[in-house]
């Protein structure tokens, strides 16, 4: 150990040992270090360095004795670190203000958090008498318009090291898109940078990684029964079912498994026919009924729209419990099922309208498809957020409680998700992508794979959508489940400590839905603006 240098048994807990083997007089400052740093990593920022030198101090400091002069030299460079990441905050706030004085309101979360003593030593205020701060997110006034009240909420986004690595260009892309005229661009943008919160990223728009091909396979009913109990009924309008089910048979959107001859010797012939999903007479008929049954009653009489209450009731209800219920005794549904999680929960939406859900050993409730549900909304759901966050969450649930996952069972599981406007479904898959060697987990979200309308005023089409949407979900969305309760109830009691290291930190909070509003694009007076500090530090 040269003179000066870090015992051994120190050594082997940092990664850049070749910096820290030095005497601790050529430590340097903050600055020295990210020299260092980036000549080792050319494709890292200031703010990755600094969270990497972050990162070792802490084990200098809990390791090194009291009172020592490598001690006290890794303190010293540790408060130098601290100014570095304050001026970095402060750096875009001045640009923003200008010469204009600093004010407690016109700075950046994370220095309102440093300088809170300042402010009260400067003011001659107690400590406890200064307003609090949240780390992540706080109001700003604009003294331009202090008159009329205009107020935006700023949030930074901040990331694991290696995390801001892999996820440097898609951070990129997200800033661009903040900073764009075009106002449905900045929007995705803004509710895409809520998801990157929650390590949800667009697939997209990272698609480095493949989602497995999800098919959509083509209904097959058994014809002759159907017709039997359809005719069976007095009312005209199943009559008239026999004959729309005829005609998409007659079109090949939907197979009779009564002719199973016909498929026969179609193969036999090396014809090639589309893979097709039977769905039994029960469920089949509950999807039909409900799409024929469904009236669009006003909630508060002429002029107003049906109530969500009343659509799930009619359209929903007897299609999601058949589909999930008369399946697999291995599937249950749930009405209203509440996420656990942890904080406030009353101050977000913790509750999903409807979840598909497994159970492992003890009881436990897992979701594998979760459903948000409006009516009368725009083209982005008001809830487009706040399920792939309750996906997330519950995503971690399930990889922590799961006994020892490889990397490949993990990146093969799949979570579904459902956003309903009214009478109209789009289906979307979340799955995680996992390295178990960088020791890194993110989720992937695959918005709109498939949008299924079943009210249209066309009765063949909405029927046709109906027997679709369930062949979907039996055999896409039901077998996923099926496969993560299998996992889940694996008899073995080893836990992957890589894979739990993994897992992202998730806030502590629900997210909140889209206010009701009668525009399609959030107010500025409610918008949250995302800044991504480390992109401002980046070293090219």
């Amino acid at each position: 150990m040269p003179k000066g240098g870090l015992p051994e048994e120190i050594l082997k807990k940092v990664q850049n040992r070749d910096y820290w083997e030095q005497p601790h007089t050529k430590w340097g400052d903050t600055n020295t270090w990210d020299l260092f740093f980036i000549k080792k990593n050319p494709e890292a920022t200031r703010q990755i360095s600094h969270n990497n030198l972050g990162a070792e101090l802490e084990i200098l400091t809990r390791n090194l004795k009291t009172g020592t002069r490598a001690a006290k030299k890794a303190l010293a460079i540790q408060r130098d670190l601290k100014v570095s990441r304050l001026m970095s905050v402060l750096r875009p706030v001045l640009l923003v203000w200008g010469r204009r004085a600093l004010s407690p309101m016109s700075c950046t979360p994370r220095l309102l958090v440093e300088l809170r003593p300042v402010l009260a030593e400067k003011n001659g205020k107690r400590l406890e008498d200064l307003p609090s701060y949240d780390e992540q997110s706080h109001n700003i006034e604009d003294e331009d318009e202090s008159n009329s009240q205009t107020y935006s909420t700023v949030e930074e986004l901040t990331f694991d090291p290696h995390i801001a690595t892999l996820l440097l260009p898609y951070r990129r892309v997200l800033e661009e898109m903040r900073n764009h005229h075009i106002e449905p661009e900045s929007q995705r943008a803004r509710h895409l940078s809520h998801m990157l919160k929650w390590s949800v990223i667009d697939h997209s728009l990272f698609n480095k990684f493949e989602f497995d091909i999800v098919s959509l396979p083509r209904p097959a009913v058994n014809m002759s029964l159907l017709e039997s109990i359809l005719m069976e009924n007095q009312n005209k309008r199943f009559h008239h079912v026999v004959t729309i089910l005829h005609s998409l048979i007659t079109k090949e959107i939907v197979d009779n498994v009564n002719f199973s001859f016909r498929r026969w010797t179609a193969r036999l012939w090396g014809v090639r026919m589309k893979e097709h999903y039977i769905i039994d007479t029960v469920t089949a008929l509950a999807a039909i009924t409900s799409v024929i049954s469904y009236t669009s009653i006003p909630c508060r009489g002429p002029g107003s729209k049906p109530s969500e209450n009343h659509i799930k009731a009619q359209m929903w209800a007897k299609i999601f419990s058949d589909t999930f219920l008369a399946n697999s005794d291995d599937t249950d549904v749930n009405w209203e099922y509440h996420h656990q999680i942890p904080g406030n929960g009353g101050s977000g939406s913790a509750r999903s309208d409807f979840a598909a859900i497994i159970f492992n050993c003890i009881d436990q409730q897992f979701p594998f498809f979760i459903v948000e549900s409006e009516t009368d909304g725009f083209a982005t759901h008001k809830d487009e957020i706040v399920v792939a966050a309750e996906a997330a969450f519950e995503y971690n649930r399930i990889l922590a409680t799961a006994y020892y996952l490889s990397e490949d069972e993990v990146n093969a599981t799949r979570l579904h998700i459902g956003l309903i406007n009214g009478t109209t479904i789009h289906l979307g898959l979340m799955k995680p992508i996992y390295d178990e060697e960088k020791k890194s987990l993110i989720y992937s979200y695959e918005a709109n794979k498939f949008t299924f309308k079943l009210h249209t005023g066309n009765q063949e089409d909405d029927i046709a959508s109906a027997l679709k949407l369930v062949a979907y979900l039996r055999a896409n969305v039901c077998q996923d489940g099926i496969a993560l309760k299998a996992l889940l109830n694996r008899k073995t009691n080893i836990r992957n400590g890589t894979l739990l290291a993994a897992l992202p930190c998730l806030p502590k909070r629900a997210v909140k839905s889209r206010p009701k509003s009668d525009t399609e694009f959030t107010p500025q007076t409610k918008r949250v603006r995302y800044t991504d500090v480390c992109l401002n530090n980046d070293v090219h």
